[in-house]
């Protein structure tokens, strides 16, 4: 369908069937089709068509404008419609007033001649339209574009019988050019049926001897690679040498020219490696080098961690027996707990520390607004500072080594996390490998000319196939290899535009997208301060999901920006890998427990949309309060009720279904804390939630920069707005 060399061959020689005195009942329905698929090709096709039909057929050049009219009709007001019926309607309505024009003559025998025609005609049609629906509803051996082929194929060499060089036919060369072509393209038995038919139709009807190379060639080109061409070329170098009486030496010299001809275009005709075993075998090489690259990414995860936050595991241990002391002691029971721990988020954590480690110090809570206000907070604070006092003397952490260089003081940390990793490798379960050769079969027996295909992953919940066609754009056929993939895939799928390079379209086909969504962002840094402590991250995964997430670092500025940067880093490293979400939040969780007892702090609020099933989870780490909004005004409140982030080792997640319209609100601290209450938030997004995304993120900035009521920090804001897909 899509091989500009066949065209070409199909485009200048079935026009010349109408010498046969049937007009243009085989050229119609061909140039039907092949322009239905593909638009573009009326541009190779009518050129080439009106030259050769000029040169052989001049003085009846009047009927094939005609007929170029009612093409240029159809493609102007009815290929819109995409309708199978209409244009079986339209062939035969075209070729039964041609048939009537070119006749003059409307007797009973001339229209029934002309209606038989005209019904040849529209089946041909049909037949092709039944094969490739066939390819799209469910794999089926005797349905497949090679049968279309052998259709044209002979109306191609039956068009080129009417040319002559050197008293040998020209239908011979282009029977074994097609017979090469279905061979080597894996369509073995149609190439034998086609060799025996145009072998018995170019002798028996138009005399031609030498017909009876055509199933030899057939035989030749079983064979892969370049041995046919080889053989083929051996067999003619001997007939020439020996002088073969029953073959023309013309003729083997026109065929040795041939087979190097078709070597030569055979990687832009020739669908290769469409052999079952070949396949399978890629797949698994694949699925070994995907292993080997997880296993390399996932070190280079380990070795940033081993970067950023290696420290001492004995300090720490002291640390965190301190804490959790002063947390079940005066925490666990306080009637202030939740309102403490939602306001002041993860930042309780480093007040616990810092009080472990300065409580001797009587001036070290003036230095620290946020800690001022933590303090008056407190009912327990001064038993508190007491306990702190009693358990740095007795853990001697003053004078304990606070860093290290090396990563052994978080083996234990590690060791979890592998453990976690090898968990999530082993339930991971893979397609059958063959799943992927019938897909790729498919592509090719509906026409396309498939020039790349790589399944890259092949986990039932994570797959990625890349493929690269040559000759179609990509609207042309996303809607076909979504329809084939889901034949194979019970998920369903969807295909994903990459690049478009020297002809050849990419592009993914990843599991089903049903749920768009568009986003905005936006920060804000503190007045005084030119960095903004706060970053945030968007990221769209091969897995039709999307993750967002802000982090605030501890306090503003430079040294906030980094650590809440270098945070999204280790969110965006281990997201990169195939793991799942679960998984990938207990590893963050890991860390941020070993991260927890260093000098420096960050929040992470993180959220996954998966695209595929119509699904959000929320994940807190000391973060403040998003909310889901719906279009009819009602919303979800997502808060973190847990300890900060560190304290406890369970992580909590929340999910929610998606409808359509839905919007994600994200932030940092220092935004919602504007608003008085959540039903003025509310009133406020419902009069901006018909704006995009990112507009509406810019309004959220300036409303909370404008009414600023309660505090003023650093400001980050997500904006996520779902879009059912039809």
């Amino acid at each position: 369908m899509n091989k500009y060399l066949n065209i070409i061959l199909i485009s200048f020689f079935s026009v010349l069937t109408y010498q046969y005195k049937i007009s243009f009942s085989f050229y119609i329905p061909i140039v039907f089709f092949l322009t239905n698929y593909n638009q573009k090709n009326i541009f190779l096709i009518l050129p080439i068509s009106a030259i050769s039909f000029y040169f052989t057929n001049s003085e009846h050049i009047i009927y094939l404008l005609v007929l170029y009219i009612f093409i240029a009709i159809y493609f102007i007001f009815l290929k819109s419609r995409k309708s199978n019926v209409l244009d079986c309607l339209y062939i035969f309505l075209v070729n039964f007033f041609i048939l009537l024009f070119e006749r003059k003559s409307f007797t009973y025998r001339e229209v029934i001649v002309c209606l038989s025609f005209s019904l040849f005609s529209m089946l041909i049609y049909l037949y092709f339209i039944y094969n490739v629906l066939g390819v799209l509803s469910k794999q089926n051996s005797f349905r497949n574009y090679g049968f279309i082929e052998t259709i044209m194929g002979i109306a191609v060499v039956v068009g080129a019988t009417t040319i002559k060089i050197k008293n040998i036919n020209l239908g011979l060369f282009i029977a074994m050019f097609y017979i090469m072509y279905m061979s080597q393209n894996g369509y073995s038995l149609l190439s034998i049926f086609f060799s025996i038919l145009t072998m018995f139709l170019l002798k028996m009807v138009f005399n031609i001897e030498e017909a009876i190379m055509l199933p030899f060639v057939s035989a030749f080109y079983m064979f892969p690679s370049v041995y046919g061409s080889i053989i083929l070329i051996s067999f003619c170098l001997v007939g020439w040498l020996i002088n073969f009486a029953y073959i023309n030496v013309f003729v083997l010299q026109v065929s040795i020219g041939i087979a190097i001809l078709f070597e030569i275009f055979k990687y832009s005709i020739v669908n290769l490696k469409n052999n079952k075993a070949e396949i399978v075998e890629d797949v698994y090489t694949q699925a070994i080098a995907s292993v080997n690259n997880e296993i390399i990414g996932f070190a280079s995860f380990l070795d940033l961690y081993a970067k950023e936050f290696s420290t001492s595991k004995i300090y720490n241990k002291k640390i965190g027996d301190g804490i959790n002391n002063l947390m079940h002691s005066y925490c666990e029971g306080c009637y202030v707990r939740k309102e403490c721990f939602s306001k002041n988020k993860g930042k309780t954590y480093a007040y616990f520390k810092n009080m472990l480690l300065y409580s001797k110090r009587r001036d070290y809570e003036m230095t620290n607004e946020e800690l001022i206000s933590f303090f008056k907070m407190c009912p327990y604070i001064v038993e508190m500072r007491k306990s702190a006092i009693l358990i740095n003397e007795r853990l001697n952490l003053t004078n304990e080594s606070t860093k290290s260089n090396t990563l052994i003081a978080e083996m234990n940390g590690v060791s979890n996390i592998l453990r976690q990793y090898s968990v999530d490798n082993t339930l991971k379960n893979e397609f059958e490998y063959d799943v992927f050769y019938k897909i790729k079969k498919a592509i090719c027996d509906y026409g396309f000319n498939v020039c790349y295909f790589n399944p890259k992953k092949i986990l039932i919940n994570d797959f990625l196939i890349e493929i690269g066609i040559r000759g179609v754009g990509f609207l042309q056929m996303k809607k076909v290899l979504e329809k084939i993939g889901d034949n194979y895939i019970v998920n369903k799928t969807t295909i994903v535009f990459q690049k478009v390079e020297k002809g050849k379209t990419y592009m993914n086909m990843v599991p089903r997208v049903n749920f768009e969504v568009d986003y905005g962002y936006g920060s804000i840094a503190q007045n005084g301060n030119g960095v903004c402590g706060d970053n945030f991250l968007i990221k769209e995964l091969n897995d039709s999901k999307l993750i967002a997430a802000i982090s605030d670092g501890m306090g503003n500025g430079y040294l906030a920006n980094q650590e809440s940067n270098t945070t999204l880093k280790l969110v965006d490293k281990v997201t990169s890998t195939s793991l799942s979400t679960t998984t990938s939040l207990q590893i963050l969780n890991t860390f941020y427990f070993i991260q927890d007892y260093l000098e420096k702090y960050s929040t992470l609020d993180f959220v996954e949309v998966d695209r595929n099933k119509g699904q959000i989870l929320f994940y807190k780490m000391g973060a403040s309060t998003s909310y889901l909004f719906h279009k009819n005004g009602s919303f979800e409140k997502i808060e973190n009720e847990s300890l900060p982030f560190g304290i406890e080792e369970i992580i909590e997640t929340k999910n929610f279904e998606l409808s359509d319209e839905d919007i994600i609100i994200m932030t940092s601290d220092g935004v919602f804390e504007n608003m008085e209450s959540d039903e003025e938030l509310a009133l406020y997004i419902k009069g901006i939630m018909h704006m995009s995304p990112q507009n509406i993120t810019y309004e959220i900035l300036k409303y909370a920069k404008e009414h600023k009521k309660k505090v003023d920090d650093d400001m980050c804001v997500i904006t996520l707005k779902v879009q059912l897909m039809n």
